[in-house]
């Protein structure tokens, strides 16, 4: 039987299209490696706009403890598009039209984002994935690697959905501050916005079920949190709920259908699968999870994508300095 280090080796000298995973929590790596099976096991990338959807097949995915993961293997990479970031004035000037917009129109909240862009010093990778895994115990922690389409590296604390049998479950997670600070009302708003989103869009599930919020610790950050659940029919097409749920206001804003559009043509660009969502689906269960802390690997650069839901009482050097301190989720992974 193929063992997990040669199969990964084999899908890096083939230019095999392959995904790195492990869930939050747990101590496995798992791999996926794009074979014809149309198997149930499914690694999945949901664009932000839903209009692009890839998967990966694999039936017989193999796993590895986060202790005996350690690879160093050169990955084939693209090179980047030509991009020019907005520089600190651009986007909080962004942060201010988005505060006006807000203010005098009946969106409550959009959440805007923007590209950090490091050159790719001879960054390795797989070590660099290595770290993240080390980072972030409580995060889903992935890398897709598309050889010639686009590999993407992150750590995401966001459960979108979860489905085991009947019981589905999600969470409300919004709000961010470092650890010295106290929760505002502003935030409590904002977590609220994300609750009462999700509820609506659980019309369909029975005994539904809300605890939280909590505060939770993410890298270096700390969230609100509150934990949803209930029970759906056994033949409920879970593509339903995902429709219903994404983009969620943490992702878009509120109403979303306002925001979506703010976003689309106010950010300055195609966020592509940043702020979409991750599936691990197999014949045990389906887990999604949201595309958050995330960054596009190329050979020459990298792109961290970074955010945060702005309302009417948001400020814009806050906004700012909060997207800047988001980045250190991958920079503080990079390894040489």
């Amino acid at each position: 039987m193929q063992s997990f280090s040669e199969k990964l080796k084999t899908a890096i000298n083939s230019n095999l299209h392959f995904a790195l995973f492990r869930k939050p929590n747990e101590n496995e790596v798992n791999l996926y490696v794009q074979d014809d099976s149309l198997s149930a096991n499914r690694f999945l990338f949901h664009s932000f706009d839903s209009k692009i959807e890839k998967v990966i097949y694999d039936e017989k995915p193999l796993k590895i403890s986060v202790n005996e993961f350690h690879f160093n293997s050169e990955l084939y990479l693209q090179n980047s598009p030509d991009f020019k970031p907005l520089h600190q004035q651009e986007y909080q000037d962004l942060i201010q039209k988005t505060i006006d917009a807000i203010q005098s129109d009946s969106v409550r909240k959009v959440v805007m984002s923007r590209l950090k862009v490091v050159e790719n010093s001879d960054f390795n990778l797989l070590k660099s994935y290595s770290n993240l895994l080390n980072q972030h115990p409580s995060a889903l922690v992935f890398l897709w690697h598309n050889p010639t389409q686009e590999t993407w590296m992150g750590a995401t604390p966001e459960l979108l959905l979860s489905q085991e049998g009947r019981e589905v479950k999600t969470v409300s997670l919004a709000a961010t501050k470092v650890p010295e600070n106290e929760w505002s009302a502003k935030e409590y708003d904002e977590q609220q916005i994300v609750t009462d989103f999700i509820l609506n869009c659980f019309s369909d599930v029975q005994n539904v079920k809300v605890t939280g919020p909590e505060t939770i610790q993410a890298g270096k950050f700390q969230h609100l949190k509150s934990y949803i659940s209930g029970q759906i029919p056994l033949d409920y097409p879970m593509k339903n709920l995902l429709e219903k749920l994404h983009p969620t206001p943490a992702l878009c804003g509120m109403p979303k259908n306002k925001a979506f559009d703010f976003i689309v043509q106010n950010e300055g660009y195609p966020r592509e699968f940043y702020s979409g969502y991750i599936g691990i689906e197999s014949q045990n269960g389906k887990d999604y999870f949201v595309n958050l802390r995330s960054a596009q690997i190329f050979a020459d650069k990298i792109f961290m994508y970074v955010g945060g839901g702005i309302t009417a009482d948001s400020h814009p050097e806050k906004e700012w300095q909060e997207t800047e301190l988001k980045s250190g989720t991958i920079l503080n992974a990079l390894a040489n």
